[in-house]
């Protein structure tokens, strides 16, 4: 069966979709599609720049539709993923994320203040917050940690 790496926006409160406490269907995602690979003029031997640069377009699609940048990456079934409405971003829609799909979360740094550009961004596409000076100043000045399902997952287990 063939995988898809996914790139998923969600709010904090769906952070608990990897135990399945809360349920992601039909969800909005960024991934590297032949689209995204034009727009960005990358080669298909430039996959890891790639599915980086969908990571951080997911993270201004979070911000503009969270207010915060929370990304979880999962790795889904082909069949699972249909086109999105905005494929020069390498979005898709997928229909269902199981928490054993998911493989790790990217998040904003403790203290990172983000509230200007969040403010910026709140309700746009893409492309438009993306040309925020706010947000452009948040994206240079603040890399996402990366943090691992393991840790999540122990974590609710030592509650």
């Amino acid at each position: 069966m063939q995988r898809q790496l996914v790139f998923i926006p969600i709010r904090n409160d769906e952070l608990d979709a990897i135990t399945g406490v809360t349920t992601l269907t039909r969800r909005q995602a960024h991934t590297v599609t032949s689209e995204l690979l034009e727009a960005l003029e990358y080669t298909e031997a430039q996959t890891e720049d790639a599915e980086y640069a969908a990571m951080v377009i997911a993270s201004v699609a979070a911000l503009a539709a969270h207010g915060e940048r929370l990304v979880l990456v999962a790795e889904v079934p082909a069949s699972q993923v249909s086109p999105g409405t905005d494929a020069s971003n390498g979005e898709v829609v997928v229909a269902d994320v199981p928490p054993e799909s998911i493989t790790c979360w990217f998040s904003e740094a403790e203290g990172v203040d983000f509230a200007d550009a969040a403010a910026a961004a709140s309700g746009l596409d893409v492309d438009t917050a993306w040309d925020f000076p706010q947000v452009q100043e948040l994206l240079h000045a603040n890399d996402m940690l990366w943090n691992g399902v393991e840790e999540f997952r122990r974590g609710v287990q030592d509650v």
